[in-house]
């Protein structure tokens, strides 16, 4: 990521940054909206994008999905600027059902036919019990808008999960909900940059899964199982 360049007039600039290694990632869970931490691992890589991303931009206001793995992971972007995180249900990870906090090897043992959905056919996937891809989509583009819209030409730090930045990131590649199976995941604390246009209502994509932060050691990725 090079230095930013100063935002056109209007324009909000969007840095999102995926929570770091959550327990429920290390022990291959499907983790959902339950509630768990960050790892060792977790909160090294959130305090190294922390410095990467204050190095390199100027933070107007932080952001966070009111899960602790979000909020943990903004909390050194919030040391180093002296910044409060504002925390919001709207950046929160999907609303999974019966697949909260479960094992994915049980997810394809129990539930093989949504799981496989899931795995296979995601743009069209529900979590048994929960939302589905259609609706998370429909709940967060809408949301990170209006935030955009609400602070104006400022530049944002918001701490979400990997499926709320998949549907961003389809948002801005101009797809619906039908395309978001052609967006990958991001690895834990990647960094993915947008821009808002309140002019045509539009996210346009600048930079994504930016992980230069991190020595290789401390790459991790979504669970085997619920990659696809």
């Amino acid at each position: 990521m090079e230095d930013r360049l100063p935002l056109r007039k209007g324009m909000t600039r969007l840095i999102f940054i995926r929570h770091g290694q959550s327990v429920a990632n290390e022990e291959g869970r499907f983790a959902g909206q339950t509630d768990v931490d960050l790892t060792k691992i977790g909160y090294e890589q959130a305090e190294r994008a922390a410095e990467y991303i204050v190095k390199r931009e100027k933070i107007d206001k932080i952001y966070s999905s009111d899960l602790k793995r979000a909020h943990n992971t903004a909390l050194p972007v919030s040391r180093l600027t002296g910044l409060p995180i504002n925390d919001v249900e709207g950046l929160r990870e999907i609303y999974a059902g019966v697949w909260e906090g479960r094992l994915v090897s049980e997810l394809w043992a129990e539930y093989e036919k949504d799981f496989y959905t899931w795995r296979n056919d995601y743009s069209n996937a529900r979590c048994t019990g929960g939302e589905s891809v259609k609706e998370l989509y429909s709940r967060v583009v809408p949301f990170v808008k209006a935030l955009a819209k609400e602070n104006d030409g400022l530049t944002l730090l918001l701490a979400s999960h990997a499926s709320p930045i998949r549907a961003v990131d389809c948002s801005s590649r101009g797809y619906g909900w039908e395309r978001m199976s052609d967006v990958p995941f991001v690895k834990n604390s990647a960094i993915s940059i947008f821009e808002y246009d309140p002019e045509s209502d539009k996210l346009s994509l600048v930079e994504r899964d930016l992980i230069e932060h991190l020595d290789p050691s401390l790459i991790t990725f979504i669970p085997q199982g619920l990659r696809n």
